[in-house]
């Protein structure tokens, strides 16, 4: 795990550093990549993860807001389980040829993983009732152009905008803490006025959920 490093980064650091691996990730797989969810489900003796995205056939149809519930399709189910550090990718949609075989991309999504889970813990400790549980983390992660370099340089550029979510929705395990990237705008020429807005090239949201 990452227990030394996370000791000297700042939230902000370990957040960009967590849009900078699911932007790897969405590059490795080519087209596949481009509208990303990410779901990490915790529980008491480890964890299951899934990621899904937009069928490449299907990205245009998604694209003119178009219902369509066939657009998606898994990209990985994965577990863990802590007492026996098992670790396995439990389904991989074999359409996906970038990432199959791929020792370097298994590493990236698990990097992703556990760097979610440490901002969760993070999060957790820092802003949220620690005696309630938060069993559910999700990462949604968009690339409007095809361009790597041009992406991860407004990575490096953004903010990490935190806010608690006080709206509570009616569900059995409501959103409680959001996570978004943004850039900064600056209104006038003297650099007095500064507007956050999303970035030109690639959104970042990540939600912490309540539940247990």
């Amino acid at each position: 795990m990452r227990d030394k490093r996370i000791q000297s980064q700042t939230l902000d650091e370990m957040l960009l550093e967590l849009v900078s691996e699911i932007a790897e990730y969405s590059f490795a797989l080519g087209d596949w990549g481009k509208y990303l969810w990410t779901s990490i489900y915790l529980r008491d003796k480890g964890y299951i993860a899934t990621s899904f995205g937009v069928k490449p056939s299907e990205i245009e149809r998604y694209e003119s807001q178009e219902i369509c519930t066939s657009c998606f399709e898994n990209i990985y189910i994965s577990s863990y389980y802590y007492l026996k550090d098992n670790y396995y990718i439990k389904f991989f949609n074999s359409s996906i040829e970038k990432l199959m075989g791929n020792m370097r991309g298994v590493k990236n999504i698990r990097d992703i993983e556990n760097l979610a889970i440490d901002i969760h813990n993070k999060v957790v400790d820092s802003h949220l009732d620690s005696s309630k549980k938060y069993n559910k983390i999700s990462i949604y992660f968009e690339r409007k152009v095809p361009d790597d370099e041009i992406i991860f340089e407004e990575i490096e550029r953004s903010i990490i905008v935190r806010q608690f979510i006080n709206d509570r929705f009616k569900f059995p395990n409501p959103p409680v803490f959001m996570f978004t990237a943004l850039k900064e705008d600056k209104e006038d020429t003297d650099g007095d006025k500064i507007e956050l807005s999303y970035p030109n090239y690639y959104r970042f949201i990540l939600v912490v959920y309540e539940g247990g």
